[in-house]
């Protein structure tokens, strides 16, 4: 997609000069420009039709005026690295067409890229970034605007939930707080009234939701932050872990490029190895990031989780053993 619109320049001018108190027309205009006085004309009428700028033509003057003396028209002034960053999330949100905010968000970058000069990039389209998206779960998206107008309105929502843990639905009273994306997938993060305390909430394992008439109010102190701040992979609640990893001097070099968890803690071993440290709540899914390295790495601590390994491991064994 090419974002451009050749009279940018023109209205630009032409929207100073009226603040100006100059009274331009489309004569001294299109002098100025070289270009037809039809063209300017066209311009102004864009402006006024699509822009609503309050444009009047005064006789006595020959020229034009706004009729609200504190009109003027926004100037976009952008740096190449800010088009770029644009077109670019444009780029991003077009491999996502079916997920929530896509079309609205689409529109307001396009209306603001259609005032970039065709002159100043004339061969932008996109095509020199590309982007793989991480493989999301479908939702509804009627149930996403439930949500948000609950959350706008500050009303309660009762869900029918499936828990994928237990395997069964529940009938729940929430308080929604918020949406939260995490890695392409929606969640709702509520006071959950059947649990006492604050839940995350796959949007797609909501099965049936009805929106009431019951307000309620958000704790002040509330903070997604601080609930995720022990998290790890959105399990949060229950007892923080002390997780100690020792990968191997061959997959250290990839570990020490990312940040794993924002409490993590790097320390470099003699041997090329490497100790990663973390607080962290949630050992379940710990324990499935830690068996995708198979023998890189070593779980030190907590014991619980060293054992949990280790049964894994054990169970893998007997499961493999059968086939010889």
């Amino acid at each position: 997609m090419k974002y451009s619109h050749p009279a940018y320049r023109r209205m630009i001018r032409i929207d100073q000069r009226i603040r100006e108190k100059k009274y331009p027309n489309c004569s001294a205009i299109a002098r100025e420009f070289e270009v037809n006085p039809k063209t300017i004309a066209r311009d102004i009428e864009f402006m006024r039709d699509q822009l609503h700028a309050p444009i009047e033509f005064d006789k006595r003057k020959n020229g034009y005026y706004y009729t609200e003396p504190n009109f003027f028209l926004p100037a976009i002034l952008f740096k190449e690295s800010d088009i770029l960053s644009f077109i670019i999330n444009e780029r991003i949100l077009s491999q996502y067409e079916d997920t929530p905010y896509y079309e609205a968000i689409q529109t307001a970058v396009e209306q603001v890229l259609q005032y970039i000069p065709n002159d100043m990039f004339p061969e932008i389209n996109g095509n020199f970034v590309s982007f793989h998206p991480m493989p999301s779960s479908q939702i509804e998206n009627h149930y996403f605007d439930i949500i948000q107008q609950s959350i706008l309105n500050k009303h309660q929502l009762k869900i029918k939930y499936h828990s994928q843990f237990r395997n069964e639905d529940t009938d729940r009273l929430v308080d929604p707080y918020l949406l939260h994306n995490h890695y392409g997938n929606w969640y709702m993060v509520a006071h959950c009234h059947w649990r006492n305390e604050v839940r995350i909430f796959a949007l797609n394992r909501i099965m049936t939701i009805e929106p009431t008439e019951h307000g309620f109010e958000r704790p002040k102190d509330f903070s997604i932050e601080q609930l995720l701040k022990h998290s790890f992979n959105l399990i949060c609640g229950g007892e923080t872990f002390h997780v100690v990893l020792k990968f191997s001097p061959f997959q250290a070099r990839w570990i020490r490029e990312r940040q794993w968890h924002k409490t993590q803690k790097l320390t470099e071993l003699e041997d090329g190895s490497l100790i990663l440290e973390m607080d962290v709540q949630g050992l379940s899914d710990v324990k499935r990031w830690v068996m995708q390295y198979g023998g890189e790495v070593e779980v030190v601590e907590p014991k619980v989780l060293r054992e949990d390994v280790l049964r894994e491991i054990e169970r893998m064994s007997l499961l493999y053993n059968k086939m010889n």
